[in-house]
């Protein structure tokens, strides 16, 4: 799916120009697994599944936590895409009332997904100017690995990469970036972080427009603690 997303949104992508119609005619409509105002949880036609991606897959409660709550976000200069005047220390992508939405969500669209599919989420929340703040991504199982993206993280409709005078609706367009190169990723633990250069180039592995929004994640890493 990233791969295709790049075929049918580069020009606009790169250009920064007005947004188009979102995928390409011929892909299955997506299946929703949740949707309210504030969070929508969606299973979506993955086209660079190559041999098939491993789901359903069942994902516990408490690895799925431990995933959200290892992602962290180092904020960058929106314009040059650089870390020179960005966030050194950088902050978690997900406060813990955000955890505890969607994890039960992600399960679930994981174990119902298929080989083809990866599950996409949509979350919006405000800030004290009672402004809408997106984060949003997909997430997907292969090999004993988590890969999950995270297209935008707090981003505002307002995004600036399309300087846009209203606000932009991409509810239906997960992993499209409001604003290109405004962050990076890091996990914590680092032990249960996996090089995008470990898998790059594999079967399944589409890269991403920018691939420091790519965690990949070895299940068998991640510390979890045990439910009691």
């Amino acid at each position: 799916m990233i791969r295709r997303l790049l075929t049918c949104l580069s020009p606009l992508a790169l250009a920064g120009g007005i947004m188009g119609t979102f995928g390409c005619a011929a892909d299955p409509a997506p299946i929703n697994i949740y949707d309210d105002r504030a969070l929508s949880v969606s299973l979506a036609y993955d086209p660079s599944a190559g041999s098939g991606h491993n789901h359903p897959a069942a994902v516990s409660s408490e690895q799925m936590t431990a995933i959200l709550q290892g992602i962290g976000v180092r904020m960058r200069n929106s314009i040059t895409g650089f870390g020179l005047f960005g966030d050194k220390e950088g902050g978690p992508a997900f406060l813990s009332a955000e955890v505890t939405r969607l994890v039960p969500h992600l399960i679930r669209g994981l174990a119902k997904a298929s080989p083809q599919d990866m599950a996409t989420f949509y979350l919006v929340t405000r800030d004290r100017e009672r402004n809408e703040l997106v984060t949003s991504g997909g997430i997907f199982v292969r090999d004993r690995r988590v890969y999950l993206i995270l297209a935008n993280a707090r981003a505002s409709r307002f995004g600036l990469q399309y300087e846009n005078a209203s606000p932009v609706d991409t509810n239906d367009k997960p992993l499209l970036p409001i604003s290109r190169y405004r962050f990076s990723l890091f996990f914590t633990p680092e032990e249960a972080w996996v090089p995008n250069a470990a898998v790059r180039g594999k079967d399944g592995y589409g890269g991403y427009l920018d691939e420091s929004k790519l965690l990949v994640i070895d299940l068998d890493r991640l510390p979890v603690q045990a439910s009691k």
